[in-house]
C-alpha cells in the first residue's frame, strides 16, 4: 500500500512538472464585446488538449514510478 500511494503522489508531483515544463501551456483568452449592457469583459477557459495530456503524463510517470519501486524492492529484496 505504501509503494502504490507513494508513486501515486510522486508520479502526479513530476508529472505535473513536466507538463508544465514541456508543454508550455497558454490560456485560451478571448473578450467579448457589447453584450448584455457590458461593453467588454474577457472570457478564460481552460484548454482540454492540455488537461488530457498532462493527465496522460501524471498517470505515465505514476506507472513508472510503481515498477520502478517494484524493481527496486525486488532487487535489494526489501519487504
Amino acid at each position: 500500500m505504501k509503494k502504490i500511494s507513494f508513486s501515486l503522489i510522486s508520479g502526479a508531483i513530476i508529472g505535473l512538472i513536466i507538463s508544465f515544463l514541456l508543454m508550455d501551456y497558454k490560456g485560451i483568452r478571448y473578450e467579448v464585446l457589447d453584450q448584455a449592457g457590458i461593453e467588454s469583459r474577457w472570457v478564460r477557459e481552460m484548454d482540454f488538449d492540455f488537461v488530457f495530456n498532462a493527465s496522460l503524463l501524471v498517470i505515465g510517470s505514476s506507472i513508472v514510478l510503481f515498477f520502478v519501486f517494484t524493481f527496486i524492492e525486488k532487487k535489494f529484496d526489501m519487504k
